[in-house]
């Protein structure tokens, strides 16, 4: 799990971010904003609509971080993303989503 000041905690930082670019992968939904923040901040949104046991949206958001901890510090400093994990997250491994968002994140020309 990411450290509590590299994640986006407010309500408002969420829709904030919400209001930027959105990019869609194979499992995650992202919303990419660029802030005035000097380190990148990153926040995880589970539905319980999309994912209705507990369990579910745990291991969800669980991957999401993990994928998101492997690569932060390939990310500039004042990138914002809100990650909605898709249905199709719970079938994979993390590696799996880690290459996914790599992907995703080098056509955008986020990361190199």
């Amino acid at each position: 799990m990411l450290s509590r000041e590299k994640r986006l905690n407010l309500k408002k930082d969420f829709k904030r971010v919400a209001a930027g670019s959105k990019l869609e992968t194979k499992y995650l939904k992202l919303f990419i904003k660029l802030g005035e923040n000097f380190q990148p901040k990153i926040g995880i949104a589970v539905s319980s609509k999309v994912f209705k046991k507990s369990t579910e949206r745990n291991r969800a958001k669980r991957l999401a971080a993990e994928a998101f901890h492997n690569i932060y510090y390939q990310l500039p400093a004042t990138v914002n993303i809100v990650a909605l994990p898709k249905q199709a997250i719970l079938g994979v491994k993390s590696n799996d989503v880690l290459f996914d968002l790599e992907q995703a994140l080098k056509h955008e020309k986020i990361i190199n």
